[in-house]
């Protein structure tokens, strides 16, 4: 879809162009706040790229906290993306998508992703780099939290989405979160 790829290639530059790191440090002090509040056994993230929000850091403090017990990451191999178990200091190699992964992963279901968007608009609908991964995930596995992570700059009202696109529970940006479906209590 011409709109669809146009939009991203805009989003992109403009995220590329641009100086995250206020944004990164709120980003950061909100996923801290809520995990403490609401802890997960199994929180999936992702190894930022193409100047993504790296949450790295506030989630290892909560791990170290206890507040989620396993951090994942994914891999894509072989047409699936997969989560595996990442532990500080392991071998990241490039997957099949090209994005750092674990080298050997011990699979696991995240009952909480976080997930990169380069825009979301109102309805939860993401905007990613057009592989599709994580629809396809989300559509195969039961899920609790999906919580998209950007800028404020790139949550609009509404852009056209696809059959196949999963609406996420909600993201986080600089000025909190903003739910979809909100979490259970």
């Amino acid at each position: 879809m011409f709109e669809k790829t146009f939009f991203r290639k805009e989003c992109l530059k403009r995220r590329k162009r641009l100086d995250l790191k206020a944004q990164t440090k709120a980003i950061a002090a909100h996923i801290e706040y809520f995990f403490e509040q609401h802890p997960f056994e199994i929180v999936g993230f992702y190894v930022p790229i193409h100047n993504e929000i790296d949450l790295q850091p506030v989630l290892m403090k909560l791990k170290e906290k206890q507040a989620i017990k396993t951090l994942a990451l994914p891999k894509i191999s072989k047409g699936q993306m997969r989560y595996g178990v990442w532990v500080p200091g392991q071998d990241l190699v490039k997957d099949d998508a090209q994005v750092p992964a674990p080298r050997i992963i011990t699979e696991v279901k995240p009952r909480c992703l976080l997930i990169p968007c380069l825009a979301i608009d109102g309805q939860g609908y993401r905007l990613g780099y057009g592989g599709g991964w994580y629809d396809r995930y989300l559509s195969q596995i039961d899920i609790e939290l999906t919580i998209g992570v950007l800028s404020e700059d790139f949550v609009f009202g509404r852009f056209s989405h696809e059959p196949h696109d999963r609406p996420l529970s909600g993201w986080v940006c600089e000025n909190g979160f903003t739910w979809v479906k909100p979490p259970r209590q």
